[in-house]
């Protein structure tokens, strides 16, 4: 059977009783029969017949009229008629209610995004008090039921998160109004902005973490909507070594860090096999922004230990020295203060997750594949944008070394550019250093 995909390729389509075999002049797949059930997806449409193919590296996609896709459907018919579970032995056992997989409610992790606003100043209260109405709203009403455990944990982070968001934010109007009585100091200089061993080695650490956190983001999330395929591969972890690309995670910051430009990288994407989901769509699109949505999470974690950090020796060491809290400067110095060395460390751990963090968010949202922006834009305009981002896919790389060598990542870093800049400037007016 010659069958072509949704990039126009043709593929002769063998199937027998064993496996299905797709073959096309470049490539060869197999999908053996024990897991038929697992990665092939039917779905009936008016125009035919769409027959979905998947790998734990690669997507195909038919569409076929079903008189062409009738011999396929018989062998698959077969398979699922021999893999049928057996009759219940009485009326009264049944199935469990639900779904086998933990459900994510939308309010959970709206009270932890707004909850991530709470540490602001003023305006961080009314993101605050908003998150802890969803979060106790959410408990409140939810049943305490296995598929929302995980929907009740989110809660209750949401909460916590919150809190400490709000007690920071009320510090940073102490310490405000404290200045504006006693005026502002003038910001400590250190250095000219270069790296140093120290920072490099931070830097580096920090960035091969910070690319764990999204990829664990994705694979959480595909596990929510319904898709534990990622789960069974082992990539709902932050340890590094499950999600490390030997170019991305390694050679691209090294050569950022080497050339002095921001530092960023991309790690080995997550697998996804929603053929299954109801809402395939939706739910691709939600994966595809849990990756930048765990960026600024981090970042937002990293940002109130800062301000909290900057408050603290204020008020507690008023005779300390403190450099570039407030700058660009990538080294933290402080002096003549209870613990400084450890506060320094601190200090620049903290400015560093913050500032690669907001630099990987926007540069995963580039819609350039296999970028997470190109995703989301495949999925949410599927019928113009989303065929040219499925065209373009496979050249994605190439695209990628383009845009790279025409510092059109420069431009896109603006924005994160302006929220550092604006973030230090709030370090300053709340603490003066």
């Amino acid at each position: 059977m010659i069958w072509r995909d949704g990039q126009g390729r043709e593929w002769d389509v063998e199937a027998t009783p064993d496996a299905v075999v797709l073959r096309s002049e470049q490539e060869t797949h197999q999908v053996r029969r024990a897991d038929w059930e697992r990665d092939i997806c039917v779905q009936n449409v008016s125009q035919g017949v769409v027959i979905r193919f998947y790998g734990a590296d690669w997507e195909l996609g038919f569409l076929v009229s079903p008189s062409r896709a009738a011999p396929l459907l018989e062998h698959l018919n077969r398979r699922a008629a021999e893999t049928a579970p057996e009759p219940p032995e009485s009326p009264r056992r049944r199935a469990p209610d639900g779904p086998t997989w933990p459900k994510m409610m939308p309010s959970p992790v709206w009270s932890v995004i707004l909850g991530s606003l709470a540490f602001l100043p003023v305006l961080g209260w009314a993101f605050g008090a908003a998150a802890l109405v969803l979060a106790i709203r959410f408990l409140c009403r939810a049943r305490r039921t296995p598929a929302l455990s995980h929907a009740r944990v989110m809660a209750g982070v949401g909460i916590a998160w919150t809190l400490a968001g709000l007690a920071v934010s009320v510090l940073c109007v102490y310490c405000a109004h404290r200045l504006s009585v006693t005026g502002y100091s003038a910001t400590l200089v250190r250095g000219n902005g270069e790296y140093s061993h120290a920072a490099i080695a931070v830097s580096l650490i920090v960035v091969l973490l910070s690319l764990s956190v999204p990829e664990c983001g994705h694979a959480i999330t595909a596990w929510w909507c319904g898709d534990d395929y990622a789960r069974s591969l082992g990539r709902v972890t932050l340890n590094p070594l499950a999600h490390i690309d030997p170019f991305g995670t390694v050679v691209l910051p090294i050569l950022l860090l080497v050339t002095g430009a921001p530092v960023f990288g991309f790690a080995k994407p997550v697998p996804v096999l929603l053929g299954s989901v109801q809402r395939y769509r939706r739910a691709h699109i939600l994966i595809s922004l849990a990756g930048p949505g765990s960026n600024l999470l981090l970042a937002a974690v990293a940002a109130l230990g800062y301000l909290l950090i900057g408050c603290l020796l204020m008020l507690g060491a008023p005779d300390a020295e403190v450099f570039n809290l407030s700058t660009w400067i990538p080294q933290v110095f402080i002096e003549n203060a209870p613990g400084a060395q450890v506060l320094e460390a601190v200090a620049m751990v903290l400015k560093s997750i913050f500032t690669v963090n907001l630099f990987l968010a926007v540069f995963n949202l580039v819609p350039i594949p296999p970028l997470d922006g190109s995703w989301i834009l495949e999925h949410l305009f599927p019928e113009g944008i989303g065929r040219l981002m499925a065209a373009i896919r496979p050249f994605g790389f190439i695209l990628f070394l383009a845009a790279f060598y025409a510092d059109v990542f420069q431009v896109v870093f603006v924005p994160a550019q302006d929220l550092l800049s604006n973030f230090y400037w709030l370090v300053y007016r709340c603490t003066g250093l």
